[in-house]
């Protein structure tokens, strides 16, 4: 009830029951006693009526109080996810000796073909595996090296993708297949292709990379293995977290490329 409301609701009561003195004349100290009770009525309403809005403008205050926490509390959620992610990338970038942009590259494009993963993708599980695959082909391919030349120059940059191969996803030269972003971008759509050609297969799909597609349906048509070492390291590379698995001095030594290096 506001100042206003408690006026009305006062004298609409003296009305209703109007004081009818048996004397002529009123006592004084009874007017006084009264108009005391009466001022201190409205006093009252007065100080209810401002606590109440103070109590409103707290509630205000602390809703905000509030909203502006749980900002801070997303910001610091979203800072400590880029923090792991960046910890990732350089732990990735570490242990394949590969520049952290290219590794942010190919986790980006990971996480994008990921999001959009149909059933040919249910064996690779999450981005961060997918990550791993394609960084243990790039360092079998080509150990990083977006410069190199392969198979007599048909193949070319990070993951050795043939010129014609990834001309048939878009419109793209031999020189610009060794720009890191165009290389991956062209691969992993490659890659994308043979899986669900394989339907999800990845041990086929390793093998068609790396001796082509029609060489890997001729060897399955006669009923032949297409196995060459090649998708047994590279998958054992990323599950095992062992990239010596990949390596031509190492104990489990193969030829995964004639990739050469451009001068």
């Amino acid at each position: 009830m506001n100042l206003k409301e408690s006026f009305k609701s006062f004298f609409s009561f003296l009305e209703r029951k109007p004081y009818r003195p048996k004397t002529s004349s009123l006592n004084g100290l009874t007017v006084v006693v009264i108009l005391a009770l009466v001022a201190g009525f409205l006093s009252m309403v007065y100080q209810v009526e401002r606590l109440d809005q103070r109590v409103v403008g707290l509630l205000q205050e602390n809703e905000k109080v509030s909203a502006s926490n749980q900002a801070l509390t997303n910001q610091n959620i979203t800072l400590n996810a880029k923090a792991g992610q960046l910890t990732h990338i350089n732990d990735l970038a570490i242990e394949f000796s590969i520049g952290p942009g290219i590794v942010t590259l190919v986790d980006h494009y990971s996480r994008q073909f990921m999001d959009d993963a149909g059933p040919e993708w249910r064996l690779l599980g999450t981005p961060e595996f997918m990550t791993y695959i394609m960084l243990s082909l790039i360092h079998a391919e080509s150990h990083g090296n977006s410069g190199a030349i392969g198979d007599g120059g048909k193949a070319r940059g990070l993951t050795q993708i043939w010129v014609s191969t990834a001309q048939q996803y878009g419109e793209v030269t031999a020189a610009e297949l060794h720009h890191p972003e165009t290389n991956i971008s062209f691969a992993f759509q490659h890659f994308h292709y043979l899986l669900k050609k394989y339907r999800g297969n990845l041990a086929l799909t390793l093998y068609a990379w790396n001796r082509g597609s029609g060489t890997v349906d001729k060897l399955l048509t006669y009923g032949e293995s297409p196995q060459n070492g090649y998708a047994k390291k590279v998958y054992e590379a990323a599950l095992l977290n062992k990239r010596d698995l990949l390596s031509a001095s190492g104990p489990y030594a193969m030829q995964a490329s004639t990739a050469t290096l451009k001068e």
